[in-house]
């Protein structure tokens, strides 16, 4: 046999092939027993030679590649391969010669039983099943060699089979809790904490529709049992399954559980599902990795209720869309006004000022304020991120000038805010900010350094032109009133509030009236400091009012004013660079914004 695989290969199945297809057609067109035996014989022995054939191929071909391989390594081993070059041929041989036999061997009894159908039909024609049977018989004592050797290939795989079957059987076995009630199963449970978290759940379920218990009397009986895994209830099967055994009417529906508590059950979730998720709806700005969701834990739990525990989708609807009491503050921060913390916090200022009354009069750094006293029935939680700028503060050089009196002050290069990018994880509850994570920061602008200029030095003491100085009142820092814009005939503001600039200076024509902001007593009167021509009014509970760089004094100290008298003339005396009022505001003994105060 020439050694062309693929060409061998495909011969044989053709033979393969015809003999199958031939067998087909002879049961077809024949009808007599005796020639379809026949056929069968003649296809198992067709069959049987064309797996002799390969088998034999197959030992062929481990020869020629053995002897390519060979070819191979004596090339590349020389002397050395011709010394192993005998063994290898040897084993070779061997191999194929014992390939030979061990197929004979294993396909010689199917090749005798090949014959059997012809034979057993032979006997049939005879001696009819009498026959048959004893040609049959004297076949199993002639054969037993292939009926051992049957079982010998047959009993490892049906036992491996049976072994298999085995362990996946025990595989699935477990053991488990059995629930029982008055002798009825109830069902099987892993362990015990399944059984209190079932009767916890029925508590919940049966709450009738006027706010009372349905009780009924359960006395489990527990025991331990291997049963299969599938059998194992959790908590709500096993809730259905006691309520099954209540003699309540009951009702396939689904409960509504917020953070664990039972609100009813329906039966059409439809309505329920369209709020919840139009709820939702109403807080999404569809920012990039924008997160709603609700606060609370809300879920739908399908099962047996009592029927007296159903409620219309409409009242369920009613009871999500209402709202609670719940009061809401904000503390107010350096820089706030009524006005910015109402736009802060969304809310028309007219409502914000009916919230908090007095908030015009006292808004100070700490201080709540109230934003609002309800919040809804089911409170929204949105998480987005916002990038936005601030402002950096500047920071203030100083330098020392021998040539200049102490409260000289110049500035020679004037200080700028810097700007920067700020990327923040915020998180709001109901549309309200609850907490703000800075994620990343990127400055866009630095800040410009002030540099100032200042005189050290000394000066003879110049008294007081009115008296002495009053002692200042303390307090809580509130005022009963509002405080009144200081510049008769308005002005406007030429430097604002910072760090470095704990006033606003108002800028206006020489001699304009300055008035009192609020009532109070005269406690500075005359030349102050570097505020030159200063006024300063004690207002009570540690609040004051100065009035710097004026040009003239209409009051004394110790005097009472109104608010609104005329307490002095805009000028530019002290340490100043134009006409204007430095206007301030004192709250036991710390500078505040005065903004905050004015109206």
């Amino acid at each position: 046999m020439g050694l062309q695989p693929k060409e061998w290969i495909k011969n044989q199945k053709d033979k393969l092939g015809a003999a199958v297809r031939g067998v087909a057609e002879k049961f077809q067109n024949q009808t007599k027993t005796g020639q379809d035996e026949h056929t069968v014989h003649e296809f198992m022995e067709k069959a049987g030679g064309h797996a002799s054939d390969l088998c034999l191929y197959t030992s062929e071909a481990v020869v020629q590649t053995a002897k390519r391989l060979a070819a191979y390594a004596e090339v590349f081993l020389g002397k050395r391969w011709r010394r192993l070059s005998g063994a290898v041929k040897k084993a070779g041989t061997r191999t194929k010669d014992e390939l030979i036999v061990f197929w004979g061997r294993f396909s010689k009894p199917f090749v005798s039983m090949a014959h059997a159908p012809r034979l057993i039909a032979e006997g049939y024609r005879e001696g009819k099943a009498k026959g048959a049977a004893g040609v049959f018989f004297r076949g199993m004592r002639n054969n037993k060699g292939f009926f051992r050797t049957i079982f010998n290939y047959g009993a490892p795989v049906l036992g491996a089979v049976v072994l298999c079957n085995v362990v996946v059987s025990a595989s699935n076995v477990t053991y488990a809790v059995e629930v029982t009630q008055d002798g009825q199963l109830v069902g099987y449970i892993s362990d015990e904490s399944v059984l209190t978290s079932a009767q916890d759940m029925l508590r919940q379920r049966i709450i009738r529709t006027d706010g009372s218990e349905a009780t009924f009397e359960l006395e489990p009986e527990l025991s331990v049992v291997a049963v299969n895994e599938d059998l194992l209830s959790d908590a709500n099967e096993m809730t259905d399954s006691l309520i099954r055994m209540s003699n309540e009417d009951i009702s396939e529906a689904q409960g509504l559980y917020i953070d664990g508590e039972f609100y009813g059950a329906v039966t059409d979730t439809a309505l329920i599902e369209d709020i919840l998720n139009t709820t939702l709806d109403s807080y999404r700005t569809g920012a990039e990795g924008e997160t709603v969701s609700f606060v609370q834990d809300i879920e739908l739990r399908e099962g047996l209720y009592l029927t007296e525990s159903l409620v219309s989708s409409e009242e369920m609807v009613t009871l999500l869309n209402s709202t609670q009491e719940a009061e809401r503050t904000y503390t107010i921060v350096e820089g706030d006004s009524p006005t910015l913390i109402a736009d802060k916090n969304g809310i028309p200022y007219s409502e914000f000022k009916k919230l908090n009354p007095g908030i015009e009069e006292t808004c100070l750094i700490g201080q709540e304020a109230i934003i609002s006293t309800e919040k809804p029935f089911l409170s929204v939680k949105v998480v987005r991120e916002e990038t936005y700028t601030e402002s950096i503060p500047y920071e203030t050089e100083k330098t020392e000038d021998s040539s200049q009196y102490e409260g000289y002050t110049k500035t020679v290069q004037a200080g700028q805010e810097g700007v920067e990018q700020i990327t923040a994880s915020v998180e709001y509850v109901d549309g309200y900010e609850t907490t703000r994570t800075v994620v990343s920061t990127e400055v866009l602008q630095e800040p410009v350094t002030e540099k100032i200029v200042e005189g050290t030095k000394q000066k003879e003491t110049v008294s007081y032109s009115r008296g002495q100085v009053l002692s200042a009142s303390s307090g809580s820092g509130s005022y009963g009133g509002s405080f009144l814009w200081p510049v008769a005939g308005s002005g406007y503001i030429s430097c604002g509030y910072s760090s470095g600039h704990k006033a606003i200076d108002i800028a206006c024509s020489y001699g304009t009236p300055i008035v009192a902001s609020a009532s109070g007593r005269v406690i500075v009167a005359g030349w102050y400091y570097t505020y030159g021509k200063a006024v300063v009014i004690d207002h009570g509970n540690g609040v004051q009012t100065l009035y710097g760089h004026n040009s003239s004094l209409n009051v004394s100290v110790g005097d009472y004013v109104s608010q609104g008298q005329v307490i002095a003339g805009a000028g530019s005396t002290g340490y100043s660079t134009g006409n204007h009022c430095h206007f301030e505001v004192h709250v036991n003994g710390g500078r505040y914004n005065p903004l905050n105060y004015l109206y």
